[in-house]
Parts: C-alpha cells; structure tokens; sequence
C-alpha cells in the first residue's frame, strides 16, 4: 500500500485526475456490462414471456368455452360414429369400405378390446392414409404404433403395420 501512495504522490496533478477520471469511467462500465444491462436484459425478457403466455392463457380459455359449448364433458367418443361399436367391428367396417380387406394379412384385438393390430401388405399408400384419416375423424381412431416399409419394385405400395386405439 505504501508504494502505491508513493506512486500516487508522485503523479502531476494532471496525471491523477486523469487516472481518477479514467478510473470511475472503468468502474461505470464494469457495473453497467455486469450489473445494469443483464438485469434490464432479463426484465425485457420476462415481459416477452409473460405477453406470450397471457395470449396463451386467453387462447386456452377460448378453446375451454369452445369445448363446453359442443358439449365436451370428457366422453370422447360419443361425438364419434359407431361409438356403440367395437373397435375391431369399426376397423374391419371401414376396411371393407375402403377397399383393404385384400391387403390386411392380420387383424388382432386385444384381450380388452382396446386396441386392434392391423398388418398390410402390399397397400396403396394413399388409400391407406384416406383410410386411416377417415378412422380419425369419423370414429375417433387414434394410432398408438405405425411402421410403413415401402415396396421397392412398386411405386406407392407398402407394407403397414399399425396400432389403433379408441
């Protein structure tokens, strides 16, 4: 401490206030880069986040009206068509409809009922996927599992096997 007390004693008087000037410029930096700026940074961020997740909540709410007023009261599938019906008789009824049966090589229920395996081979794709989005949104057929391999020789035919739950 000394020997820079001797140091600063023998500084010019210009010299000093030029370091001491220069000194609080640092120290006005330092406490902006580290202090000031990361902290407003932040605040902007937050009120970013928090605009987007009030527009969030007001969408949820709108979708929430939405759902109570075509009567979403947590029955699936009673909006559906053949909700009285099995998933494997739905299935099997749409695949006649569509024109798959020659396709399917397996079609197994589960021991509940739940689910329903379907394999195909040699499928068009696109009446497959025609199929599968009928499923959807008419009987509220959901896909658990799906793997598609596709036929080297023909163009847009595959092999499918697919997972349907309700």
């Amino acid at each position: 401490m000394n020997t820079f007390k001797k140091y600063w004693s023998g500084l010019e008087d210009r010299e000093r206030l030029t370091l001491s000037v220069g000194g609080i410029v640092v120290l006005i930096i330092l406490f902006y880069m580290s202090v000031w700026r990361p902290w407003h940074v932040a605040i902007d961020t937050m009120n970013v986040s928090v605009q987007a997740l009030r527009s969030n909540l007001i969408w949820m709410r709108q979708q929430s009206d939405n759902w109570a007023a075509i009567g979403g009261s947590g029955q699936s599938g009673s909006k559906f068509s053949g909700a009285d019906q099995s998933l494997l008789s739905v299935v099997e009824k749409t695949a006649n409809r569509s024109k798959l049966t020659k396709s399917i090589q397996q079609l197994v229920p589960s021991k509940d009922g739940s689910e329903v395996r379907v394999v195909l081979d040699g499928v068009d794709f696109n009446v497959w996927v025609t199929w599968i989005d009928h499923l959807y949104k008419q009987y509220g057929v959901d896909i658990k599992q799906v793997t598609a391999e596709r036929d080297e020789d023909v163009p847009n035919v595959a092999e499918v096997r697919v997972t349907f739950v309700r």
